[in-house]
């Protein structure tokens, strides 16, 4: 056996440790940096709804609760899965180093975008009316209903164009638009309006202007990054629009119900209670909500790699990436889970002392969307790996399950059959995509390191517990930073694998580089 024979395993081993090395780095850093301006951005964006319904009061807070709801859907159907399909084909385009081929998926997935979306806003327009008085009975919803369809189709552009540039490995545009410009640039100009008296209609300005520098400002940077400095032409090639398309139109299907489905709860409870309620369990599911930007930062991350992985034939990249994802978004939604249970009823008292109803409603979201997150990132694989028709039949069959539940709940138990309704089915569907990717690809999210955080989470919860229920009154905050402690604590006490300390440095570098230290 030669010299250039024996080398050649353990070089390949190199490589391959090498290439694992940076797959973490790039999930952690991406991921973490997503996840430091998804807090701080939806940190913001929760404030703001604090501020909402201490300023507007329950029952109107619950109109506008209402009007988002159905712009949200709107523009997410609108979009046609464009933003999925523009991450793959770029990322596809980009290994192949086919750069005139990506610029034309990115042009054609942002006009089909847009276009639909400016459909949608004629539509919602023109059916503002009789939306609002024939089949809620509310009329005054009207006005609110007219702006959110202005916003349709910048908010489609915006979206389908910074998806776009995460296929070229840079989170750094998601961050500064939607993560801190949104945010900051909605409150600062809704307190402006509302202190010049304007109350709801201060709001609903605010959020159109937001949205108008939104959608240009990420024209800007799809100009400098992309088209800037590119000599050739962009020539129109319907081979890769009808690529696009094929692939997309699943999506849009699936999108139908997996939009319309999640927040058929709130339509439905806005059909069957009052406005006030509806507003009361728009307080919670934001709330239990935060812990779905954890799993949505880490696949941003993890997206690009499963597609790039899935190119090559890599299954073993494929999978540690998926246990990485997995293991990260168990350990840091444990804490906020837990935190959620211990403290539901001071939090939901920040909104007002009308929103402690939704007390239960928060616990029962809060459970479903910790298991969801504890399944991996299923869905993201699904997607990347090109099966698009299951992903759509997986939603389609959730959404009807949905759909069919909380309609037949909400009239018995109003919020909470709501609230049980929306956290079973996503518990349901998130457990069938996780058997779904083992059968199709042999790759699961668990390792048995998923043991220690939660085993830290459990002693600290309980110790938390202890200290809420003693003689010693200790204010809340307190206890949830002793929470996080006690937390942190478990993990080191128990050890911290070379994988997991790989991914905490680089998280840690992450913040230090956020929050400006060298």
């Amino acid at each position: 056996m030669t010299n250039r024979q024996t080398a050649a395993p353990a070089t390949l081993i190199g490589e391959l440790c090498h290439q694992e090395s940076r797959d973490h780095k790039t999930i952690a850093y991406g991921g973490g940096a997503l996840l430091l301006a998804s807090a701080f951005g939806n940190g913001l964006n929760y404030a703001f709804g604090i501020f909402l319904a201490r300023t507007l009061g329950a029952e109107e807070f619950g109109l506008y609760a209402l009007a988002l709801t159905i712009f949200n859907i709107l523009t997410l159907v609108v979009v046609f899965g464009m933003d999925t399909g523009a991450i793959k084909f770029i990322s596809h385009h980009l290994i192949e180093e086919q750069h005139a081929k990506a610029r034309q998926t990115l042009v054609a997935a942002a006009s089909i975008a847009f276009g639909s979306g400016l459909v949608a806003a004629v539509g919602l327009g023109l059916l503002a009316p009789p939306l609002a008085m024939t089949v809620y009975g509310k009329p005054e919803m009207i006005l609110s209903l007219l702006f959110f369809a202005a916003a349709i189709p910048l908010a489609a552009l915006t979206t389908v164009l910074i998806s776009a540039l995460q296929a070229f490995q840079t989170v750094r545009y998601t961050i500064h638009i939607k993560y801190l410009w949104e945010p900051i640039a909605k409150f600062v100009f809704a307190a402006v309006l509302l202190w010049a008296g304007l109350q709801l209609l201060g709001v609903l300005i605010s959020i159109v202007l937001t949205l108008v520098i939104s959608a240009a400002l990420a024209i800007r940077a799809v100009h400098r990054l992309v088209f800037s400095g590119s000599d050739s032409l962009l020539v129109r090639n319907t081979h890769e629009a009808r690529t696009l398309l094929t692939y997309c139109l699943p999506l849009a299907v699936s999108n139908l119900f997996g939009v319309v489905a999640p927040r058929s709860d709130i339509l439905i409870l806005g059909y069957w209670a009052n406005t006030q309620e509806v507003g009361i369990y728009l307080a919670a599911i934001q709330t239990a909500a935060i812990m779905s930007l954890v799993q949505g930062a880490f696949d941003t991350g993890l997206a690009p790699i499963i597609s790039r992985a899935w190119s090559q034939q890599d299954r073993a990249r494929m999978r540690d990436s998926y246990q990485t994802v997995s293991r990260l978004c168990i350990m840091v939604s444990l804490p906020i889970f837990c935190g959620l249970i211990l403290f539901a009823n001071d939090i939901l008292k920040v909104f007002g002392p009308k929103f402690l109803n939704g007390t239960i409603a928060l616990m029962i979201l809060a459970v479903g969307q910790v298991i969801s997150n504890a399944t991996g990132s299923a869905n993201t694989i699904l997607l990347m790996s090109g099966h698009s028709r299951l992903v759509m039949t997986n939603t389609v069959v959730m959404g009807v399950a949905l759909l069919a539940t909380t309609a037949f709940l909400i009239p018995f138990w109003g919020m909470t059959g709501a609230a049980i309704a929306a956290a079973s089915t996503f518990i349901l569907t998130n457990l069938i995509r996780v058997i779904q990717v083992w059968r199709l690809h042999h790759v699961q999210p668990y390792t048995w390191g998923l043991a220690k955080p939660i085993a830290a989470a459990a002693t600290a919860t309980g110790i938390v517990l202890m200290l809420h229920n003693s003689a010693v009154m200790l204010p809340s905050p307190v206890l949830g930073l002793a929470l996080g402690m006690l937390y942190l604590s478990g993990l080191l006490l128990l050890g911290i694998n070379q994988q997991d300390r790989l991914v905490l440095q680089s998280l840690l570098s992450r913040f230090r580089s956020f929050f400006g230290e060298r």
